[in-house]
């Protein structure tokens, strides 16, 4: 009887979430617990016995589905090549991040963008701060590069490194927001990665 009962509720548990990342992926953080119940046909009370908030279902979701993206981040913490090659493989490793993502980052980034965040913002949900620990990371990384390369004569000293660190991120999210209409063989991302440095070099 007990496992019964233990199906039971993992399979509503299941049908929760599913319907949770449905509504998350559309409306983003104004989606609320009643809206979530609503669609499952439920009482709002009902449903936090499974769930006690919309950071821990966003918690639930991404720790089932999410790439950590934090092991690219320390795997170009050893990168040896020159700066630009350097730059050119982690903006690479963050194209191939968005585009096994897609559909999870959209959650991430409806509930927070990156690039319009106060630099000590934290979210209630423990995973979109990790998300943004691991992109606030990679901007270190990423502007030490820049600079790097600038001395080095592979970049030009046109324009700051910051302005060519957000200009780089503007165009990866211009990329990602494309590939919800027209998602491209993973393997044309270096192609990509090299047209991008085209402004640049």
């Amino acid at each position: 009887m007990a496992k019964k009962t233990n199906q039971r509720l993992q399979k509503k548990r299941v049908m929760i979430l599913e319907e949770a990342e449905k509504l998350l992926t559309k409306y983003g953080k104004n989606t609320s617990m009643g809206d979530i119940a609503q669609a499952l046909g439920m009482d709002t009370s009902a449903l936090y016995y499974y769930h006690k908030s919309i950071p821990e279902i966003i918690d639930t979701i991404l720790g089932q589905k999410y790439h950590d993206f934090s092991l690219d981040n320390e795997h170009w913490q050893g990168l040896t090549k020159s700066p630009l090659a350097n730059l050119k493989e982690m903006v690479t490793l963050i194209l191939e991040f968005y585009y096994d993502n897609q559909e999870i980052l959209q959650i991430i980034l409806s509930q927070v963008f990156p690039l319009c965040l106060d630099p000590e913002h934290e979210d209630d949900s423990i995973a979109i701060n990790h998300y943004l620990q691991t992109y606030r990371d990679a901007d270190t990384t990423m502007l030490e590069q820049i600079k790097r390369a600038q001395e080095k004569k592979e970049i030009h000293n046109t324009f700051s490194p910051v302005m060519i660190l957000q200009t780089i991120r503007g165009v990866i999210f211009g990329i990602w927001a494309a590939w919800k209409e027209d998602k491209p063989p993973r393997d044309e991302i270096p192609g990509i990665v090299e047209h991008i440095f085209l402004m640049f070099t």
